[in-house]
């Protein structure tokens, strides 16, 4: 009699398992403590060292990257000389990541470009060269037009001190000149006058 009863209620514990829902199973946990481990259907307690196992669906983590957007390129310097056909397709194919192009169709505007805007690049090129050129040419000579300014602005000054220190000297002896020497010290005079004063 005692066997029976045991029997049914391990028939009973075993048809309880069986009816119970899937969600129970996924809620089980294998904790460890020390060296002895125990299944709960809790999470554990504390973490302990060593391996912590976990019956369950694994936890959902984000996926990085979902909302990244690409940043723009830096359009091309040669970009203005190009022809307009060829400025939109080169400006497409530079802002077609951050659109959300996929890559068949930026392969489609990279080989369009290719077909139509090679040449109309090389030369955009070549203009953007020249370009350059001129304008280093030109601070070139405006740095040498500023050097050569104040250089002579320095050797006039040097002049004049000179001037004015031998119109000086002769002016002291104007008293004991005769009227030809009187003559010429006034010329010397207005020429100073003219050459280094405003007025």
């Amino acid at each position: 009699m005692k066997v029976r009863n045991a029997a049914m209620r391990c028939a009973v514990a075993a048809a309880v398992l069986a009816s119970a829902p899937a969600a129970f199973a996924q809620t089980m946990y294998r904790c460890t403590n020390g060296a002895s481990s125990y299944l709960s259907d809790r999470p554990c307690s504390a973490p302990v060292r060593g391996t912590l196992g976990a019956y369950g669906p694994a936890t959902e983590r984000p996926a990085y990257g979902q909302n990244y957007t690409p940043g723009l390129d830096r359009a091309p310097e040669f970009l203005p000389y190009l022809s307009p056909e060829c400025a939109q397709l080169n400006d497409a194919i530079r802002t077609g990541p951050a659109r959300g192009l996929k890559s068949g169709a930026m392969s489609e505007l990279h080989l369009d470009y290719r077909q139509r805007c090679v040449e109309d690049e090389q030369q955009a090129r070549q203009r953007l060269s020249q370009v350059k050129s001129e304008q280093r040419d030109g601070r070139r000579q405006a740095q040498a037009q500023v050097s050569g300014e104040k250089a002579r602005a320095t050797l006039n000054s040097e002049q004049c001190y000179e001037t004015l220190r031998i119109l000086a000297a002769r002016r002291k002896r104007a008293d004991s000149m005769s009227p030809g020497e009187r003559s010429d010290l006034d010329l010397f005079e207005a020429n100073y006058k003219a050459r280094c004063t405003n007025g």
